[in-house]
C-alpha cells in the first residue's frame, strides 16, 4: 500500500486517470469500507493492515525489512471553490476517514466496477440457471443505498451465513435467537426484490439508449427475484434457510429466451451485463460533491467493440460529474484511450506505474504526442517537435478514420492500412468530409440557389448542363464544389446558408488542407538527409493547426 492513491483524488478532474489495478491493491469491497467507513466496516478495515492477519494487503517485500514500515492510505480532497486541501488516513490505527459527513456522502455517491461481474455473466452451463444472485452480491449489493434507515448489505450480512442460533443458546434464548433470526429474513426479503425491480427498470432503459440501435429483433431483458429469501423451522432440526435467486429474463420480439447462455452469443451477453451493471450504479448513487466511478480493469473482458462503446458511455453526459478512475493493466487499451480522448486530453490525468514491487513503483505522468511536442518546442528541439506532430496527426487520423467509417458502416483501418502514408490518411479523410459537403451543395442547388445563381454556375463554357444533369447527386455536388472554389460571388452565396455541421465539416477540410501543406516542410524532417532547417516560427504555427485539428476532426465526426 501506498500514497500513490491519492495523488489522482486530490486533482479532482472530470476525466480519468488510467493506472494499473495493482496500484489500489484490494478489492472493492475494501475500497468501500476504506474510503466510506461506516462503524460496522471500521473493523473490518483493520485487517488489510495487520500483519498478522491473514487477509492483510501489506506489501511483503516491505514486510520483509528488519524495520518495516507501516501501510497506509492518503485520501486529500480538495475544495474546488475554496482551493484548500484536506487529508485523511487510514492504516492500523488512525481511522480519519470514520463518521466524516463528506466521505460517508462520497460513499453514497460513487461505484466500485470491476471486471469480474461481466466474467461471471457469461459463464453459464446450458443446464444452469441463470441465476445472477452470486454476482449480485458480491458486486452489486455491497453499493446499494439504505431503504428507509437500513443498508441492505448490512441486512443480509445478518442472515448470509444462515445459522439462526450461532451462539447454541436455549431455551428462552434460543427461541429469541430464531425469532429474531426469522425477522430479520423477512424484512430482507421486502427490501431485495424492490431493489432489483428498479435496476431492471433502468437496466432496459440503458440497453434501449445504448445497444439497441441496429438489432434485428427487440430484445427486452428483466432481471428479478424468482425465489425470495426464508427461513423456517424453530430448532436446530427443522431450520431451513433458503438463499435467494435472482435470475435473468431475456425475449426477442416477445418470444422468451429459455437459455440466454446458449441461445445469445458473448457480445450480447455483455451489452446485458453492461446494462445491468450501469443500471445499479445509476439506481443506487447518490448525490454528493464526491463522486467517484471506479473501473478496475473492466475492459480487459470485453472486445473492441464493447469497449469502445464503454469509452462513449463514461464521456457522455450521463457521468460528466463524475471523476472517473480507469485501472488497466491494458497498453493497447490505454493507448486507444488517450487516441480517442483528442482534444480534451488537458481535461484527463493520464499516468503509468514504472518499477518494481520490491523498490518500489514510481508513478509516472503520460503526455500526448501534442503536448510531448509542445516541450520539444519550448526547448528549441524542433526536429523532434516535428517527429511529435506527426505522431499526433497520424494518431487523430486513424482515429477519425475508424469512427467514420464505423459511422458509415465501413470496416475500420486494417493492419496493413495502419501503415499507409499520411498523404493517403489525409485525402480519405477529405474525401469522406467533402463527401458529405457534395450532398449539401447539391441539395442547395436544387433549393437555395436562385436562377441567375445557377446560370453562372453551369456557363456552357465551363460544363456542358447536358453532362451535368446526367450526372448523380455526389457527383453533381463534385462538379459544383470545383466551380464554387474559383467564384467568390458565389462562395458568399454558399456558405451563408450552409448548415452548422456542413461548416463544421469545411472548418475540418481546411485544416487538413494546412496539413498537407506543412507535411513535409514540419512533419518528420529528421527523417530526411538534406533538408532545410526549421524555423520556430513554422513549428509554432504547425502546433497551433495540429491542436484545432484535434478538436475540428472530433466535431466534424459527429456529423457525418
Amino acid at each position: 500500500m501506498n500514497r500513490g492513491a491519492s495523488n489522482f483524488i486530490n486533482a479532482r478532474r472530470r476525466g480519468v486517470s488510467f493506472l494499473p489495478a495493482a496500484l489500489i491493491g484490494a478489492q472493492s469491497k475494501f475500497i468501500s469500507q476504506a474510503i466510506g467507513e461506516t462503524p460496522e466496516s471500521r473493523d473490518h478495515v483493520v485487517k488489510y493492515f495487520d500483519p498478522g492477519d491473514a487477509q492483510n494487503l501489506l506489501n511483503i517485500h516491505e514486510q520483509g525489512e528488519a524495520a518495516p514500515r507501516a501501510g497506509e492510505i492518503a485520501l486529500t480532497l480538495r475544495d474546488i471553490a475554496t482551493k484548500n486541501d484536506t487529508t485523511y488516513r487510514i492504516s492500523q490505527t488512525v481511522h480519519e476517514t470514520y463518521n466524516q459527513p463528506a466521505i460517508l456522502k462520497g460513499d453514497l455517491a460513487s461505484d466500485f466496477v470491476t471486471y469480474r461481474f461481466f466474467f461471471g455473466f457469461s459463464h453459464f452451463r446450458n443446464s444452469e440457471t441463470f441465476n445472477v444472485w452470486p454476482l449480485f452480491e458480491k458486486e452489486i449489493l455491497p453499493f446499494c443505498v439504505s431503504t428507509g434507515g437500513q443498508v441492505p448489505l448490512d441486512m443480509w450480512q445478518r442472515i448470509r451465513h444462515g445459522n439462526p442460533n450461532p451462539l447454541s443458546s436455549r431455551g428462552l434464548g434460543g427461541t429469541y435467537a430464531y425469532e429474531q433470526f426469522r425477522q430479520w429474513t423477512q424484512d430482507f426479503a421486502k427490501v431485495l426484490p424492490g431493489i432489483v425491480d428498479a435496476i431492471s427498470t433502468q437496466a432496459q432503459a440503458f440497453y434501449d439508449e445504448h445497444f439497441a440501435h441496429g438489432d434485428a429483433a427487440k430484445v427486452t431483458l428483466k432481471i428479478g427475484v424468482t425465489t425470495e429469501p426464508s427461513f423456517t423451522g424453530a430448532n436446530q432440526g427443522t431450520a431451513r434457510f433458503t438463499v435467494p435467486v435472482i435470475e435473468l429474463g431475456v425475449q426477442m420480439d416477445r418470444k422468451t429466451v429459455t437459455r440466454p447462455q446458449s441461445f445469445l452469443n458473448e457480445a450480447k451477453l455483455t451489452q446485458l451485463a453492461l446494462s445491468v451493471r450501469f443500471a445499479a450504479s445509476l439506481v443506487n448513487l447518490h448525490e454528493s460533491d464526491l463522486k467517484l466511478l471506479v473501473l478496475d480493469d473492466l475492459l480487459v473482458s470485453l472486445d473492441m467493440s464493447n469497449r469502445m462503446k464503454i469509452v462513449e458511455i463514461l464521456l457522455s453526459s450521463r457521468f460528466a460529474n463524475y471523476q472517473k478512475i480507469i485501472l488497466t493493466h491494458d497498453l493497447g487499451f490505454f493507448e486507444e484511450f488517450r487516441r480517442r480522448i483528442g482534444s480534451d486530453h488537458h481535461q484527463w490525468m493520464f499516468a503509468k506505474l514504472t518499477g518494481n514491487p520490491k523498490d518500489g513503483p514510481t508513478l509516472n505522468g503520460v503526455k500526448s504526442d501534442l503536448e510531448m511536442a509542445q516541450d520539444y518546442l519550448a526547448h528549441d528541439q524542433l526536429a523532434e517537435c516535428g517527429n511529435r506532430l506527426r505522431k499526433a496527426v497520424e494518431a487523430n487520423l486513424e482515429n477519425f478514420l475508424n469512427a467514420a467509417r464505423t459511422a458509415k458502416g465501413l470496416a475500420p483501418l486494417y493492419d496493413n492500412e495502419k501503415f499507409s502514408s499520411l498523404a493517403s490518411r489525409i485525402a480519405e479523410a477529405m474525401g469522406l468530409l467533402e463527401l458529405a459537403a457534395h450532398h449539401e451543395f447539391a441539395r442547395l442547388l436544387q433549393d437555395q440557389l436562385t436562377p441567375g445563381d445557377l446560370a453562372r454556375l453551369l456557363s456552357p463554357s465551363e460544363i456542358d448542363p447536358s453532362t451535368f444533369a446526367a450526372a448523380n447527386r455526389a457527383e453533381k455536388g463534385r462538379i459544383i464544389a470545383k466551380i464554387i472554389a474559383s467564384k467568390a460571388d458565389i462562395q458568399t452565396t454558399i456558405f451563408e446558408v450552409l448548415s452548422d455541421a456542413s461548416r463544421k465539416r469545411r472548418n475540418a477540410i481546411k485544416l487538413l488542407n494546412d496539413v498537407k501543406n506543412i507535411k513535409d516542410r514540419i512533419l518528420n524532417p529528421a527523417s530526411h538527409a538534406g533538408v532545410t532547417p526549421i524555423y520556430t516560427k513554422e513549428a509554432e504555427d504547425a502546433v497551433k493547426v495540429i491542436q484545432a485539428l484535434e478538436g475540428a476532426l472530433n466535431a466534424a465526426l459527429a456529423t457525418l
